[in-house]
């Protein structure tokens, strides 16, 4: 997890200090050369955030009075004018022109930037913000530098950014044992195309997303014609499609980086089946393998360079470049009962088993059944969508989810996260 911090900030040390020691007049209260949140006891700036960031914000604010005593007020209608002195959080319309120039060079992250009066707190997705937020309150409200009883106020040179290249934010969570669930946000759609009228896996290099989308199955044999479209990841725009081939029930699909191929699960009718096809540009003509493992669901694990399987929501195996099984764990999870197992996908250190809900399911919401790769369960993480889940994948920094809607309609998903306490 690749990670580049940048600390920008020039202290005024005669006027920080008189900030922070003393009791400010009220001609002191919004200083010339600082965001002043609070002055002598007193909020002297508003926390501005849209609606459904409110119960973060709620938080943070509480974490500001205990740091300070001092509890500003929190606005989220977008018809409020301009109130001076603010704390900006997310992407809020009001400031859409700072908003997105404080973030726009950064892959993944958040930036806390001070100026002209306003403090932005803005990440690439809301998630991000939460955790720009936090940084605030662990670094910002516990340091004596910016605050002290009844005041706290940010030099207006003060910049935070952190940018990571490939975060695994999902994983990162995971290992610290945070609860969450996570946010859909459609990218794009494969659609039918002549004969062939159902989605099915997905998989991506980080540049590129592929598809498979199938045809009606033969009832005893599970024959199937399948094609392979290739779609631009950003901007998601279609490249090509790949020749047909018989895929059978091709229920899911991964990206071998090393071998810089497709690989399409047969699944029902020929378990033990998969098509390779040569990924880049333009695709190569489908090559079938033949392994000794049933196989329903299939993900790679380049930094271990070995494979992640799964058949009908019981089985999960890791097996070698050559499909030789390394070790069978089964799965503990037991939601094949209540849910319809679908594919699989994983990131470094993790496994996850999209499954759709059905008539048994508690709640009608789609998850991923969280394992790690030593094939013990973590956890389940709900995403608010009735639809039916195919795959998923991680690539270029971000998770992905496959689902079929009279067609093949990518999501990227992310954490929910709200605010926790940095202050105590």
């Amino acid at each position: 997890m690749k990670t580049i911090h940048r600390l920008c900030l020039m202290i005024l040390v005669s006027g920080l200090a008189l900030g922070c020691s003393g009791k400010p007049s009220s001609s002191q209260q919004v200083e010339k050369g600082f965001v002043t949140i609070a002055s002598n006891g007193e909020a002297t700036a508003v926390i501005r955030v849209q609606q459904k960031m409110l119960s973060s914000a709620s938080a943070f604010v509480k974490d500001i009075e205990k740091a300070v005593g001092v509890r500003p007020e929190v606005i989220s209608s977008v018809s409020d004018k301009d109130k001076g002195q603010e704390v900006v959080i997310g992407h809020f319309s009001t400031y859409s022109d700072q908003t997105h120039a404080a973030i726009k060079e950064i892959r993944h992250g958040f930036v806390i930037k001070a100026e002209e009066g306003k403090i932005m707190i803005v990440g690439t997705d809301d998630a991000w913000t939460v955790l720009g937020l936090e940084y605030f309150g662990a670094k910002v409200l516990t340091d004596p530098a910016f605050c002290s009883e009844g005041t706290l106020k940010i030099p207006d040179n003060y910049k935070y950014v952190q940018d990571e290249e490939d975060p695994q934010l999902i994983a990162r969570l995971l290992s610290q044992g945070r609860k969450f669930d996570l946010v859909p946000v459609q990218v794009g759609s494969c659609p039918r195309e002549g004969s062939l009228t159902v989605a099915q896996g997905a998989a991506s290099d980080g540049e590129y997303v592929y598809f498979t989308m199938k045809g009606n199955e033969d009832s005893s044999t599970h024959n199937s014609e399948v094609a392979v479209y290739q779609y631009k990841l950003s901007p998601f725009t279609r490249v090509g499609v790949s020749e047909t081939f018989n895929g059978h029930h091709a229920n899911d699909m991964t990206f071998d980086t090393k071998g810089r191929r497709v690989l399409v699960v047969h699944g029902s009718g020929a378990s033990n089946t998969l098509t390779a096809i040569p990924a880049g540009p333009s695709m190569g003509a489908p090559v079938s393998i033949k392994t000794s493992l049933g196989i329903g669901g299939l993900t790679y694990n380049a930094k271990r360079d070995i494979y992640g399987i799964t058949q009908g929501g019981s089985k999960y195996q890791t097996a070698d470049a050559s499909f030789k099984m390394i070790k069978d764990y089964g799965r503990t999870d037991n939601m094949k009962d209540t849910y319809t197992a679908q594919g699989m996908g994983s990131d470094d250190s993790y496994v996850y088993f999209p499954m759709s809900p059905n008539s048994n399911s508690p709640e009608k919401v789609n998850i991923l059944v969280a394992y790690d790769w030593d094939g013990k369960y973590i956890r389940n993480l709900k995403i608010p969508l009735t639809l039916e889940s195919e795959s998923m994948f991680y690539a270029a920094g971000e998770y992905y989810v496959n689902f079929y809607n009279k067609a093949a309609v990518l999501y990227r998903v992310y954490p929910n996260l709200t605010y926790q306490s940095q202050v105590k």
